[in-house]
């Protein structure tokens, strides 16, 4: 009989030399970030001198007193929430929409898919002429008779955030449906025909049997849709800059602008506090879909 071959100390070191590469790029590019990020965080490093203080947890303490931080904070959790309800509701709508056999089929789910690889930048000018005072918007709701509504958008507190929300995701949205499809696309048929056969409406059956089916690709896209919107940095920047009266101020927009005042080492504490928001939030989040696929499966 031959002898299974598996990991032992002749071989070891040939792993982990297949391994190095990657090893050695992670640990570049995320283990020593992270690890600057947290010494940088307890000094009042300015980004141009070598003169470092430690200051311990003081940059900490005024992050907590900081109200513009404070605001950031909430925008930033406001916006992913906002975000990931928005994104991954229509995008299962789209998802159900585009499994149907209907002619065109693969040229639509290209165009649904196309937004997320057009750049933010060039998503945010985008939006940003449809929200504009002389915008597209305005000028539908002035076509349709109801141009009496018709506001500076991104002007207002009232409004900016969930403009900037709405480029956010309409550039995202087909990511998140191609996860969902491509669970449908695994998803047995012969489970749905049988309940049809039995009399299921169209709502129960996706009540009941469909949208339970897709456990996996719900706990990925929340997951993905939620921690990514918590790291929002760009379109915010593009089309407010934070603005009005920091009404879409997120913890990303305001590091930057600490940083743009040589605050280097205050910046940093307020990515470590964001860092631990993320891995808290994704911890949780992915424990709670788990359980739930576990009790569906």
């Amino acid at each position: 009989m031959k002898k299974k071959s598996g990991l032992s100390y002749s071989n070891f070191y040939y792993y982990l030399l297949l391994i190095a590469p990657l090893f050695l790029i992670y640990i570049v590019f995320f283990i020593v970030p992270v690890v600057s990020s947290l010494f940088l965080s307890m000094t009042n490093y300015n980004g141009l001198s070598l003169d470092v203080k430690f200051t311990g947890l003081n940059n900490y303490i005024v992050a907590f007193s900081d109200k513009v931080f404070r605001k950031a904070m909430w925008n930033t959790i406001l916006f992913a929430g906002l975000a990931t309800l928005l994104q991954n509701g229509l995008a299962l709508l789209l998802a159900l929409g585009l499994n149907a056999k209907i002619k065109g089929r693969g040229f639509m789910r290209m165009l649904v898919f196309a937004p997320c690889m057009i750049s933010p930048i060039i998503t945010a000018f985008v939006w940003q002429f449809i929200f504009m005072p002389e915008g597209l918007l305005n000028r539908m709701l002035g076509a349709v008779g109801i141009g009496r509504m018709d506001k500076a958008w991104l002007g207002s507190v009232d409004t900016a955030l969930v403009c900037v929300v709405c480029a956010h995701v309409w550039m995202w949205i087909g990511y998140s449906a191609t996860i969902y499809l491509s669970n449908l696309s695994n998803m047995s048929e012969d489970i749905t025909e049988a309940a049809r056969i039995d009399g299921c409406s169209r709502m129960n059956l996706f009540r009941y049997i469909t949208f339970p089916m897709l456990a996996p690709a719900t706990t990925i896209n929340i997951t993905l849709a939620f921690t990514q919107s918590l790291k929002v940095f760009d379109i915010v920047y593009a089309m407010t800059n934070g603005g009005p009266l920091n009404a879409t101020e997120t913890v990303g927009t305001y590091v930057i602008r600490n940083m743009g005042l040589n605050l280097h080492g205050y910046a940093s504490a307020m990515t470590v506090l964001l860092m631990f928001v993320i891995i808290l939030t994704g911890t949780v989040l992915i424990g709670r879909l788990k359980k739930r696929e576990a009790e569906i499966y």
